[in-house]
């Protein structure tokens, strides 16, 4: 009867651990999708899988937290570092979704950028999270995700510029802001997750 009010802690941890390390595996197929801009569907079908497999870890977080008397940090830290991350990878997939729909006549040009940003993003966040037992140099890794967030303003600016300037084509014009638009979004999401981590750091330290 009393386990359930035993603190799951290396629960929490690995389940946190292998949710981080799937939003990186999105991040890696989206990034290489952008890359290649080719077997659109594909990619879509494969992100969309890792997506379903991080909505059951997030689903697995909340019943334990309802099932569990202590955790091993405060359980609204671990709701919102499990749903920041989720959030994450819901973006990738819509991101996946809308390039396997859209179907581009031409490369999205900027979007490789982008997504190599989001790609260095979410390898540092597993690395934090991975290590969030035992953190070190994390506020050197926070920092550096919310530079990166930094350089993904700039790179969406530059490529709304360049896709006003010369893209002709109406159609393709929206289609292509939308897709730099939601791009852009998973960046800031990332910063979320970060965030929250140092919040979750400041608390616990």
């Amino acid at each position: 009867m009393f386990k359930r009010f035993l603190p799951k802690q290396n629960n929490f941890f690995e389940i946190l651990n292998e949710l981080a390390e799937s939003v990186l595996e999105a991040a890696k197929m989206l990034d290489e999708m952008m890359d290649k801009q080719d077997n659109f569907a594909e990619y879509s079908h494969k992100i969309h899988f890792i997506e379903n497999r991080c909505d059951d870890l997030t689903h697995q977080v909340i019943s334990d937290l309802n099932d569990t008397f202590i955790t091993p940090i405060d359980r609204e830290d671990i709701f919102a570092l499990v749903n920041s991350m989720d959030d994450i990878v819901d973006t990738i997939d819509t991101i996946a979704s809308r390039m396997s729909m859209y179907k581009l006549k031409a490369k999205l040009q900027f979007g490789p950028q982008l997504t190599d940003i989001l790609l260095i993003q979410t390898d540092v966040l597993f690395d934090v999270v991975k290590n969030l037992q035992n953190p070190k140099q994390t506020t050197e890794k926070i920092v550096q995700v919310k530079t990166l967030e930094t350089e993904g303003d700039i790179v969406f600016k530059d490529a709304l510029l360049d896709l006003f300037e010369n893209e002709k084509d109406v159609v393709e014009l929206i289609k292509k802001k939308e897709l730099l638009e939601i791009i852009e979004r998973a960046v800031d999401k990332c910063q979320n997750a970060a965030t929250v981590i140092e919040g979750i750091l400041i608390k616990n330290m």
